[in-house]
C-alpha cells in the first residue's frame, strides 16, 4: 500500500509543478526570469518521473501524462494557494502572503459585484 500512496503523492507533486510552470507563463514567476522558473519546474517533473519510475516501472510515463492532463487550463484559487504553499513552504510569511492574496480576491469580487 505504501507504493500506492507514494505514487499518489508524486502524481500530485507533478501536477503542482506543471501548474506552477503554467502560472509562470502568466507572470507568477516572481524573483526569477520566466525561463529559469519554468525550466526549474520541468527539471523537478523529470526528477519526479525518475522517482515514479522506480516505484511504478513502465507505467511511470503514463502516470506523468495523466497527472499533467488533469491540470486545468485555468487555475482555481485553491490550486493557486497550493502552488504558493509548494513554492514558498508553510511558514508565517507564506501565510501572510496568502492572507494578502485572499484579501485581494475579496476586493476584486466586491468591486466586480458593484458593477453588475
Amino acid at each position: 500500500m505504501t507504493g500506492h500512496s507514494e505514487i499518489t503523492r508524486m502524481r500530485q507533486q507533478i501536477a503542482t509543478e506543471y501548474l506552477a510552470a503554467q502560472l509562470g507563463f502568466s507572470g507568477l514567476a516572481e524573483g526569477a526570469s520566466r525561463h529559469q522558473f519554468i525550466t526549474a519546474r520541468t527539471e523537478r517533473i523529470g526528477a519526479l518521473y525518475h522517482q515514479l519510475e522506480a516505484v511504478a516501472g513502465d507505467q511511470a510515463i503514463a502516470l506523468v501524462a495523466e497527472a499533467i492532463e488533469a491540470v486545468p487550463n485555468q487555475a482555481t484559487r485553491q490550486e493557486i494557494v497550493q502552488v504558493v504553499l509548494h513554492e514558498q513552504g508553510e511558514s508565517e510569511a507564506t501565510q501572510h502572503l496568502l492572507d494578502y492574496i485572499q484579501d485581494m480576491w475579496e476586493t476584486i469580487v466586491r468591486r466586480i459585484g458593484r458593477r453588475s
